[in-house]
């Protein structure tokens, strides 16, 4: 490890750096910089292909406009920066780059062109929107189809295990594994779907949303489709009526929907801790790897532990966003441009926290054993069984006659099967009553997981 990430301030850029180092190419400063030229040379061809304002680009220089973005560098961003340095605007800095990288060429008439007419939001916005529409594409969906194929694999694996269910923690009912895993599983994929159905919104509206610049200079000329066509030719969708800022709504629907996400894949999290300390499922041991400093028999379930802290974490990065986003002062301020540079800390913590989850459900494997003695020890569950069937043949205070035997006691199949038999009810009652197994009782569990798997139609 180098020295800049041990003394890095943040696990991303530190210990954890390459399981997230992605997140570099998505939201660090050299990407933004990198997305705002790429916005500024799209606008500079539209301007080209759709206004009289300025001459048609040859296919030449259309290619050599789109290389500057391409084929961006470390050293083209330094040099962002030391521009930046001396004039003390982001934005601006980007322009004059492209000015220089242009003035040696056959575009050097076009100079002016750059920036022509926009307010550095109608840039940073789509930046920032490419930024979280291609994010989503390239990371955040493939890596959350990774990790309901893995659910996918121990639902499968789990569906006819049969265990305890609890309810405020207490012995409750039977149920399989993969039917309580199935459930995670199902919300999940809706929260998938909504997740991809978002669209992602941009603007190019000028400073305070009203074209004033364009329309001074051209008011015949339709501006406002010139505007939601080249938003849309950046594959996001238009918003018209802003401020100088976007309305951050569309945005905001992304951050509530991976908040939504972490938060069905933190209570998978706990669970699955819990289900490791009954024993339910067993964790391969790694035989170079340590679990305590002193209790040389550990296996710690950390992935879980590690995906619900920095599930924690991003969550509340991204309440924040949604808060925060959500207005602005009167046509804009500041206050929003230091909190959107942050956005990477909070799909990096998702990030690392989804890269733990997908290592800690490679690294457990169920045991049907343990789930099946636990089920065992209590067959006093099955009292829900007897009242209800008791109920449904016409005896009365059948519940208040199992409360009575049932409640607060321990029972073991024997115990059961002696108190149905005490029970003033007809022999062929009994006889149905008198199960043999637990999993008898527990009702439409697998034929629900193979629903969600897609099994059943």
């Amino acid at each position: 490890m180098d020295e800049q990430r041990l003394k890095a301030i943040s696990l991303l850029d530190g210990r954890n750096w390459d399981k997230v180092k992605v997140i570099s190419d998505y939201f660090s400063e050299y990407a933004l910089i990198k997305y705002r030229i790429r916005v500024e040379v799209s606008y500079l061809i539209f301007l080209s292909q759709k206004t009289k304002l300025l001459r048609k680009l040859t296919p030449k220089e259309i290619s050599l406009l789109n290389s500057i973005w391409q084929e961006f560098t470390i050293e083209n961003g330094t040099r962002v920066k030391e521009i930046e340095k001396k004039i003390n605007h982001d934005v601006k800095a980007v322009e004059y780059l492209l000015r220089e990288k242009l003035e040696k060429t056959s575009m050097k008439d076009i100079l002016e062109f750059i920036h022509f007419g926009l307010t550095s939001y109608d840039v940073n916005i789509p930046a920032y929107a490419l930024m979280l529409k291609e994010y989503r594409q390239d990371v955040t969906l493939p890596t959350l189809n990774n990790l309901t194929r893995s659910l996918k694999l121990i639902i499968n694996e789990t569906k006819s295990m049969h265990m305890l269910a609890r309810t405020h923690g207490q012995p409750a009912l039977p149920t399989t594994m993969g039917k309580e895993i199935a459930v995670f599983y199902h919300r999940l994929e809706k929260e998938i779907y909504i997740l991809k159905k978002i669209k992602i919104e941009g603007k190019l509206t000028g400073a305070v949303g009203n074209f004033n610049s364009f329309y001074f200079i051209d008011p015949g000329f339709n501006w406002l489709q010139f505007s939601k066509s080249f938003i849309l030719s950046l594959d996001l969708s238009p918003n018209l009526i802003t401020t100088q800022i976007l309305p951050y709504d569309s945005w905001i629907q992304l951050f509530d929907s991976i908040k939504r996400i972490n938060n069905i894949l933190l209570g998978l999290a706990t669970d699955i801790w819990w289900y490791i300390s009954f024993e339910y499922f067993i964790q391969k041991k790694k035989e170079n790897e340590v679990g305590s400093s002193t209790m040389s028999h550990k296996i710690n379930p950390i992935t879980f532990e590690n995906a619900e802290g920095n599930l924690g974490l991003a969550n509340s990065m991204f309440e924040f966003f949604c808060r925060k986003l959500s207005y602005s002062r009167l046509q804009r301020d500041l206050s929003d441009s230091t909190v959107k540079r942050d956005f990477g800390l909070a799909f990096g913590f998702s990030l690392l926290a989804w890269d733990s989850l997908l290592s800690g459900l490679e690294r457990i494997r169920p045991n049907p054993h343990k789930m099946k003695e636990d089920l065992d020890k209590h067959w006093e569950i099955f009292s829900e069984g007897i009242q209800t069937y008791l109920r449904f043949k016409g005896y009365n205070n059948a519940y208040e006659i199992l409360k009575e035997k049932t409640r607060g006691k321990v029972l073991n199949k024997v115990e059961i099967h002696k108190l149905v038999d005490n029970l003033p009810i007809k022999d062929e009652d009994k006889k149905k009553l008198k199960i043999q197994d637990l999993s008898e009782y527990s009702g439409l569990a697998e034929k629900l997981t193979d629903l969600t798997l897609n099994v059943l139609h």
